[in-house]
């Protein structure tokens, strides 16, 4: 069991490395890199865990760890992305974490060749106000250039679980590439398997700082 432990440990302690080097931007188009002004970037909130796009699940959307919002380069086209809210909260009258989430909607995007989109919402300032936008989310992508947002629509899917949710590709290192749309994609399925590193993920997201400082002391022994 001693054993085990450690080598589950050592597995975080890669991911918090990996994660600290990790570039907020994921390209999900094929071929070398191009330049800004022949992709569509789509700037996400770390608040916001992807499902899919396009009907797929691409690896490398989601990160464990996150500078505050992630940019995905797409080629251009259309896409629907599917995402629900996402957030850990820190209430006042106790120390425990509190993590709360939304069904998942549809973000429409029309990406242009040096377009750039935002998905945004209401933020909420509180634990009540969240649980409240949880219940009813909804949100809009934004075409920073011109300020035209497109409302959010509803998605048909049921968000996974707490620890399915955090298994959004963070277990493959590399990005896939996600084509335009041609037609409207069936969503894909949201049932996960859970494994041991995705329970790992989850005790880290819900642990407090001094918890974590702890964690690293202890792996460092």
């Amino acid at each position: 069991m001693r054993h085990w432990l450690r080598s589950a440990t050592l597995i975080l302690l890669a991911l918090l490395l990996a994660a600290c080097e990790r570039s907020p931007v994921v390209r999900l188009y094929d071929g070398p890199q191009r330049p800004d002004s022949e992709v569509a970037v789509v700037r996400v909130p770390e608040t916001l865990e992807i499902l899919n796009i396009n009907g797929q699940r691409p690896a490398g959307v989601n990160t464990l760890f996150s500078s505050g919002y992630k940019d995905l380069h797409l080629a251009p086209g259309e896409y629907q992305i599917v995402a629900f809210y996402k957030e850990i909260w820190e209430p006042d009258t106790t120390s425990s974490h509190v993590v709360v989430r939304s069904e998942p909607v549809v973000f429409d995007v029309e990406g242009r060749p040096g377009s750039f989109f935002r998905l945004g919402y209401d933020a909420p300032e509180t634990l009540p106000a969240a649980r409240e936008l949880a219940r009813n989310f909804s949100g809009w992508s934004e075409h920073i250039a011109s300020g035209e947002r497109r409302p959010t629509r509803p998605s048909g899917m049921t968000r996974p679980g707490l620890i399915g949710g955090l298994a959004s590709g963070a277990t493959q290192p590399e990005a896939q590439a996600i084509p335009p749309a041609q037609t409207t994609p069936a969503p894909a399925t949201a049932n996960e398997d859970v494994e041991t590193l995705d329970m790992l993920k989850a005790w880290w997201s819900q642990a407090s700082a001094e918890e974590r400082r702890a964690f690293l002391r202890w792996v460092a022994e």
